[in-house]
Order: structure tokens, then sequence, then C-alpha cells
């Protein structure tokens, strides 16, 4: 009966620690994580007292990946806004 008892014992162990191999997968199929998305293009609110002469509040984004302002649309706009790129442009120069 101790024989039984024992070789039950032994055989209940070696099933959970076979388990425990089993389950994990070989290393070759593992796929690496995805990078984490994130909101490349941050609209800037509107400040009046800062910004004179632009339509919209929506008018400006922050490009996260370039650090760069931009302009959310195109449009005709005063000299000194000549110098802000076009939000697309970055996309396309700098893709993700």
């Amino acid at each position: 009966m101790k024989i039984a008892a024992y070789l039950l014992a032994l055989s209940l162990i070696l099933s959970v620690v076979g388990c425990e191999h089993a389950a994990v997968p070989p290393t070759s199929s593992i796929v690496p994580p995805r990078p984490t998305p994130y909101q490349r293009f941050i609209p800037m609110p509107r400040q009046p007292e800062n910004l004179g002469g632009v339509p919209w509040s929506g008018a400006f984004a922050l490009d996260t990946k370039t650090g760069q302002i931009c302009f959310t649309y195109p449009g005709e706009f005063d000299a000194k806004w000549n110098s802000i790129p076009d939000c697309v442009a970055l996309y396309r120069q700098y893709p993700d």
C-alpha cells in the first residue's frame, strides 16, 4: 500500500512539473511586443494674447516625434507664420 501511495504521489508531482514546461512556447515562436501607441500630433489651445491673426484654436499642433509645432490644416497665413510647417508634411517627412 505504501508503494502505491508513493507511486501516486510521484506521478502527480511529475505531471505538475511536466505541465509547466509544456506551457512555455519555444523561443523561436515568441512574437516581439508591439510598440505602445501614442498620439503623435497634440492640438495646442489658443491663447489670444499671444497668437494674433490665427484663425481658430486648432490651428497648431505639437509633433511629439520631432518636437516641432505645425499647422493642422493648409491655408494662406501672414508672413510671420510661413516658417511653421504643415503637420501632413512633417508626417510624410518623418513617418512612424
